[in-house]
């Protein structure tokens, strides 16, 4: 069984990795577990474990409704945070175009009900999740440092396909291996 999911890649380009290093630098107070900037996405589905027949099978289905789906671009606007203001469990990365994301997703799902595959939550928030937050030492100053954060403008990134990924734990901490690229029109 393999654990699978879509998600759109982020590039790591030196604008990018920039911006990744300056937030950790802000937040290096905080016990966070950091994702590598090569590894930033932003989830459409999770899986889960899967056997290669059911693998073998959202492969051609998502291959057919891709190629149906338009090109986009979008634009990290934010930084935000998952959990309460006294008790932050994810530091993550806002997208402008929530909706049409949304609206991605949800097609995405459509799809993969045909295969028994239903959603496994209600509410899908995009986001690209930079950090797991374990602890952090000062609330006041968590909440002064994501001030600073509010807006955030990067070159816009255009997305031109969707990925399913594996995800890998090693002692090293967790990989993502490309299983598949489906390319939009």
């Amino acid at each position: 069984m393999r654990k699978l999911f879509l998600a759109i890649r982020i590039p790591n380009d030196p604008i990018t990795e920039t911006m990744v290093k300056e937030i950790q630098r802000n937040f290096k107070f905080m016990d966070a577990r950091w994702v590598e900037p090569q590894y930033l996405h932003m989830t459409l589905k999770f899986f889960g474990p899967l056997n290669e027949k059911r693998i073998r099978k959202i492969i051609e289905l998502l291959s057919i409704y891709f190629k149906t789906q338009e090109g986009f671009e979008m634009n990290i606007c934010k930084l935000a945070m998952f959990g309460s203001r006294g008790a932050p469990k994810v530091l993550w990365l806002g997208i402008e175009q929530e909706q049409e994301l949304k609206d991605l997703a949800m097609g995405i799902q459509s799809e993969l009900d045909k295969l028994g595959l239903y959603a496994d939550r209600q509410n899908f928030v995009p986001h690209i999740s930079m950090a797991r937050v374990e602890k952090t030492n000062s609330n006041s100053f968590f909440q002064k440092q994501m001030k600073k954060f509010k807006e955030i403008s990067l070159s816009p990134i255009n997305v031109n396909s969707i990925v399913l990924l594996e995800s890998i734990i090693s002692n090293k901490g967790v990989e993502y291996k490309l299983v598949e690229e489906f390319e939009l029109k």
